[in-house]
């Protein structure tokens, strides 16, 4: 073993130049794989943080009423591990002269601040941490500007009354209502809220800190929870929903909510998810980077096991005699394998820091290129062992993997077969190459030389192959999700260009209506409210689509994925009542070819939209409709408020399908699927608001506006911005702040602008190191196999062979070597691009504008120029060297 060892050390320094290639080659692949997982390691984190800072650190949330008697049970349920405490709101009284009423506010535990989103909205001061400290909103000090952080303010607490009865406090505010005060309290002011609140409410809203022990048996309190194991959430909070004694909905579910979100970056499904799996396009974006990895690890296996293999040829002679004297086949495998592990040492750790230093530029350039509406924190690289240790450990076993095919080739051979290593060259039958033999003889030489060596170069095409492979994978990947953000991402812009959301607990104000329809630019708007309801079907109402296609409302209720549920026989259909300001509404009638003048005339009649997407059928590109019941012209509807269990309405009103459509004024209205939609003048759904129940007749005074823009000469984001700002303007004059909302689609498009532009800078850094892994080890095949022709080269010179012949005969073979796997490569893209056109249900035609041609061009070029030029940086050495001198043999 210490003449092995011996031998292993003197065979490194000796062969300086292979060891050079194998270290850099064990380089390259330390440095990508520790990129590659430091940057999807700190994507997955980022995305985590994100998630945490958008919805809260928590799993589930017990949705319905909990009392805090509750509590302690809670607390000490197995695998429960935190719990998130907010308590009751609190109603206290302002002077007279201010513009709303109340502050009406919720204390939360200190786990509740530490690990939900408010904490992020305190723009000013501190969280409260003790029982009087209190943050307020921004509205507060809009309003009273004398007010500062820092202030105490001692105000009566108490009830709000109406009628008698004790009102909730985020209630709408009602004349002849009352304030019953029930103590006087004093609240220190830290800290600034950025949260609005409607003017329905009459109030400002505020939070202060919650000592869990002083919650009273009978408060009403709202629990977040987090489980230990978290994947236990979808199983444990059912079960701890049962042992409070909470009770099952229509659905027979309990009211419960889960931070889906966040638990799936832990892939961690709902079984409703789990069903889900079936559709292919969920896995599209993971499914090509799946792709994307296995080539890439494909890749760094072949650029090392060719390292090793090229080194192991040079030395074959070497191994023989070792053999030869006594060297067992095992002793010759951990003398190869050996010279791997020594010829880590160093590639390892700063391989690592490369990679490292590689993330680090990365980040560096998203951050750089991060402006993209991202309110969270720049990203910051996780570079841990999860980053490190899969690294270390594939590059080690790679490595070992990689020297042990040589290795254990070495090994069978027999001693004498070791010593000839290159003679078996010539007893090969070769066969003739039709392109390359119509060069003559300088063909016929390269052909040959090619075919006889094709073993030596084979894992040189193959991995040049997969590194083509990934390159262009990578870009298909890049572009076919630009494609398909082309074919389907702008279907809202053509909807809509602005959009504006009443809400402030009134019918909406008809004359700051008609303002906004007339702002300058504006060239087409749907303004609209929706009053949601129900009505209720017989099995034989359904239509024969419904049943043949779906197998009627019973197969659909079963699969209890929708809102549709059946009760005696009958099935409760999700309905909306949409109501068109009456411009719209006449806009509509006339894309429909209906007279509207009936409508407006007669408050009983609707025009129905009987139609439903069949999620079955359906497709990213195509959606299929089904008519959902059996209607005629003229048929009576009728339709109940109480569209769910949990609803307390009654009302129910009958309406006339005085016309049934296929189309509804804007897909986006209706959002589920099996929903009916009837649509009347907005005027007469109002007319409907004042009879059903407050809550239904709330969220129905809520106004929705879509407008479009002049888009003659394409779409304008200044005169988008412009019509926008002056939306805002208009509407400032007759709601108060929180009662209104303007968005338009520019901050969209900014947003993937410069994300394209980030992704961009990425994917050039990224194609670019690729390019010289690939061609890396090309190169060092090049130059350890003109080495190992030193001496055929030598007789064909002695045999008469110009310089000029054996530039063109080396020219030729880097050509052809070039070429191959690159034509190789064809059958294999054109399958990927293929898989990916189809996950991403973009088509060929589609795709095209979009495709990277520009870069597999210059890529092809790059490749082939780099081959033929290490071939003739090689052919010079070779012109150079002594005849005598290359045809010694140097075995011995």
């Amino acid at each position: 073993m210490k003449i092995l060892r011996e031998y292993v050390w003197d065979a490194i320094r000796k062969n300086k130049r292979a060891s050079i290639a194998i270290m850099v080659a064990l380089f390259l692949m330390t440095t990508m794989m520790t990129a590659f997982c430091g940057f999807v390691y700190t994507q997955w984190t980022d995305s985590i943080v994100l998630t945490k800072l958008e919805t809260g650190d928590w799993h589930g949330e017990l949705f319905d009423v909990t009392y805090g008697r509750d509590l302690e049970k809670i607390e000490t349920y197995a695998s429960v591990s935190s719990v998130m405490v907010k308590g009751n709101w609190e109603a206290a009284r302002l002077p007279e002269e201010g513009r709303r009423t109340y502050i009406i506010s919720r204390n939360a535990s200190r786990e509740y601040w530490e690990s939900m989103p408010e904490k992020d909205i305190v723009t000013k001061g501190r969280i409260p941490a003790a029982a009087n400290e209190i943050v307020l909103s921004k509205q507060y000090f809009a309003d009273y500007p004398d007010v500062k952080i820092g202030d105490t303010l001692t105000l009566p607490v108490g009830q709000r009354v109406y009628n008698g009865n004790v009102c909730k406090e985020v209630e709408p505010y009602r004349d002849g209502e009352t304030f019953r005060q029930t103590d006087t309290k004093s609240y220190k002011i830290v800290g600034e809220m950025d949260a609005t609140t409607s003017s329905v409410v009459p109030a400002y809203t505020g939070m202060g800190y919650l000592d869990t022990k002083t919650v009273k048996p009978e408060d009403e309190i709202t629990v977040y929870l987090r489980f230990d194991p978290m994947r236990s959430t979808y199983k444990e909070l059912p079960a701890l929903a049962a042992s409070v004694g909470y009770e099952k909905d229509e659905y027979g579910e309990y009211n419960l909510r889960y931070n889906a979100e966040l638990l799936s970056k832990y892939a961690i499904l709902s079984p409703e998810q789990k069903d889900a799996l079936d559709k292919l396009n969920a896995f599209a974006v993971p499914l090509m980077f799946l792709v994307l990895a296995g080539l890439l690890v494909s890749v760094f296996v072949l650029v090392i096991y060719n390292a090793f293999a090229l080194s192991a040829g040079e030395k074959m002679s070497q191994l023989g005699i070792l053999s030869g004297i006594g060297a067992s086949p095992r002793q010759i495998r951990s003398a190869v394998t050996m010279e791997a592990f020594v010829l880590s040492i160093i590639p390892l750790p700063l391989g690592i820091l490369a990679g490292w230093g590689t993330d680090v530029l990365l980040v560096g350039l998203i951050n750089a290129s991060n402006d993209i509406g991202r309110a969270a924190p720049d990203i910051v690289l996780s570079f841990g062992l999860p980053a490190l240790l899969p690294s270390a450990v594939l590059s080690l076993l790679t490595a070992w993997l990689s020297a042990g095919i040589p290795a254990r080739r070495a090994a069978r051979l027999l001693p004498v077969e070791a010593i000839k290593q290159g003679d078996d060259f010539n007893k090969k039958k070769l066969r003739k190459s039709r392109i390359v033999s119509k060069f003559g003889i300088v063909g016929e030489l390269a052909a040959n030389a090619l075919t006889a060596r094709k073993k030596s170069y084979r894992t040189a095409t193959i991995s040049l192959c997969l590194s083509f492979l990934l390159l262009t994978g990578f870009l298909y990947t890049m572009t076919i999700q630009e494609a398909s953000r082309g074919v389907y991402g702008n279907v809202e812009d053509t909807d809509s260009h602005v959009n504006m959301l009443l809400s402030d607990g009134r019918a909406p104000d008809m004359e700051a209506i008609r303002k906004v329809k007339h702002i300058p630019g504006i060239t087409k708007s749907v303004i609209y409210n929706k009053l949601q309801c129900a009505t209720w079907i017989a099995k034989e109402d359904t239509s024969e689509e419904i049943e043949k296609h779906l197998g009627g409302f019973g197969k659909i209720v079963d699969e209890g994925k929708y809102t549709t549920i059946e009760r005696g026989g009958k099935y409760r259909i999700f309905s909306l009542l949409v109501g068109l300001e009456g411009d719209s509404f006449r806009q509509y009638c006339e894309e429909q070819g209906i007279d509207p003048e009936p409508y407006f005339e007669d408050p009983s009649k609707a025009i129905i939209y009987n139609y439903t997407e069949d999620p079955e059928a359906s497709t990213k590109k195509k959606s299929v409709y089904r008519e959902m019941l059996k209607l005629e012209k003229g048929q009576k509807i009728t339709f109940t408020e109480k569209a769910y269990d949990e609803d307390t309405g009654e009302f129910t009103f009958e309406i006339e399908a005085a016309d049934i459509v296929k189309e509804m004024p804007m897909d986006r209205i209706i959002t589920n699927y099996f929903t009916i939609g009837a649509v009347m003048p907005m005027e007469h759904v109002l007319k409907i608001t004042p009879s059903v129940s407050e809550k239904r007749r709330l969220s129905t005074y809520n106004t929705t506006g879509n407008f479009l823009t002049d888009d003659t000469d394409g779409i304008s984001y200044a005169r988008i911005k412009k019509v926008t700002a002056r939306m805002e303007d208009t509407l400032s004059r007759y709601y108060g702040s929180g009662d209104y909302m303007c968005s338009d689609i520019t901050q969209k498009a900014e947003m993937m602008k410069e994300a394209e532009d980030a992704m961009g800078q990425i994917v050039t850094f990224l194609t670019g190191l690729l390019a010289l892994i690939g061609l890396s080890n090309v190169w060092a095949s090049i130059y350890g196999n003109l080495r190992q022709r030193a001496r055929e080269f030598a007789m064909l010179k002695s045999a008469g062979l110009s310089p000029k012949q054996l530039k063109r005969m080396l020219l030729l073979e880097g050509m052809t070597l070039g070429l191959k796997p690159l034509l190789l490569s064809i059958p294999f893209q054109v399958a990927i691009l293929g898989v990916f056109l189809s996950v991403n249900e973009v088509t060929l035609a589609e795709y095209l504008p979009y495709a990277p041609f520009t870069a597999v061009l210059g890529y092809t070029f790059l490749v082939v120029l780099a081959i033929t030029g290490a071939y003739i940086i090689g052919g010079r050495r070779i012109q150079q060297e002594n005849i005598i001198t290359a045809i010694r043999d140097e075995t011995v």
